[in-house]
């Protein structure tokens, strides 16, 4: 059995428990992160923030919030009927809510794409290989606009009015994110390159891993693993940059996505009776969403907080306010999708007992 086809037999279920204690370490590290930036901020003057949401405003971040996931399903909707099959629209959004919710409850928003792939395949016949393809140029859509944003976003904070300490760790984190965006990028034109450089990060890595976990992990597994999810992005990737009107169509809808997500993030501050600068708010969103791209906590939660935090004092907005105005943007954007993915996994495994079961049924008569 390959690796990509044991991926596919991973259930809902076994996912989550296989991420048990990633998923569970990571949440106490947010909660901790979390009581700590409430408690510098002050609990009283968050709340009293809160207390004067307008709630015809706060509405409207869950509408944008739906509008963000239908383009995003229509997107993956597109690539699935370039590359194979897709099933109706209705079917895209929920297996991309289970992806939504994969991605937000473990580090680095590593879940959501092989659980994606694997529902595609038990509910449409999809090929793991080629699901997961689907998944990987869906998510490469977004890493091209984000390339020139990384530009303006380094732009910006050099005259930006910071310390030169925080600026020199900002320009450091943006240029990593920015790095590692090119690295992707080429690894879609050099699939040997990236397959031995996979290759070469294990083995330096893998004893460290090994002696700090104290388990034992098969290096030539590893490898067969990492080499798999190249040649399905190399895959994905040649397959957008050959179809020119995909390309566009894929770049113009992650664009759109983007200034919803932005304007979402304007409309819950507007809900608290907070008016930030348009250009200093453009530059900090877009920091602190590039910096998300780090693997780290599950939604970035806390990381983006603290970004914020860190550049919106500078223009005048405190950090009670902005840790109102997240709580708020937080509900819409993080917990609102994920309990819609939460129902859609629940519905997706009745759905699959049910057709396993009716073929144990037919077994047992014939």
């Amino acid at each position: 059995m390959t690796s990509s086809e044991k991926s596919s037999a991973q259930t809902i279920y076994s996912f989550i428990l296989d991420n048990k204690y990633a998923i569970i370490v990571s949440f106490i590290i947010v909660l901790a992160m979390l009581f700590v930036m409430i408690a510098l901020s002050g609990l009283d003057s968050i709340i009293a923030n809160l207390s004067r949401t307008n709630l015809f405003l706060f509405g409207l971040t869950f509408i944008v919030q739906i509008i963000v996931i239908l383009l995003w399903a229509y997107r993956w909707k597109i690539i699935l009927y370039h590359m194979h099959d897709s099933p109706g629209f209705k079917n895209v959004v929920g297996i991309l809510l289970t992806s939504i919710f994969g991605n937000n409850i473990t580090p680095g928003a590593i879940g959501g794409e092989p659980l994606r792939a694997y529902i595609l395949k038990e509910y449409n016949g999809t090929p793991f290989e080629v699901g997961f393809a689907s998944t990987m140029a869906d998510r490469v859509f977004e890493m091209f606009p984000f390339v020139v944003i990384s530009l303006l976003a380094i732009i910006s904070i050099i005259t930006w009015n910071l310390g030169i300490v925080s600026k020199l760790f900002l320009l450091f984190l943006i240029v990593a994110v920015f790095s590692l965006f090119l690295i992707v990028i080429y690894t879609g034109f050099n699939k040997e390159w990236s397959m031995n450089l996979a290759e070469k990060t294990i083995n330096f890595f893998l004893p460290f891993i090994n002696k700090f976990t104290r388990k034992t992990y098969n290096q030539s597994h590893l490898v067969e693993t990492a080499n798999g999810y190249i040649n399905n992005f190399n895959t994905s990737f040649r397959m957008m940059i050959e179809d020119k009107h995909l390309f566009v169509k894929g770049i113009f809808l992650a664009l759109v996505c983007w200034f919803l997500d932005l304007s979402n993030s304007y409309l819950a501050f507007m809900a608290i009776g907070i008016h930030p600068p348009i250009a200093p708010f453009i530059t900090v969103y877009t920091i602190a969403i590039l910096l998300s791209f780090l693997p780290t906590l599950p939604g970035s939660l806390g990381i983006t907080e603290i970004v914020m935090i860190a550049l919106f004092v500078p223009v005048g907005i405190f950090a009670d306010q902005v840790l109102a105005a997240s709580a708020l943007e937080r509900l819409a954007s993080y917990v609102f999708p994920t309990v819609l993915g939460i129902l859609a996994s629940l519905y997706y495994v009745k759905i699959f007992s049910k057709k396993h079961l009716e073929k144990k049924n037919e077994k047992l008569i014939n």
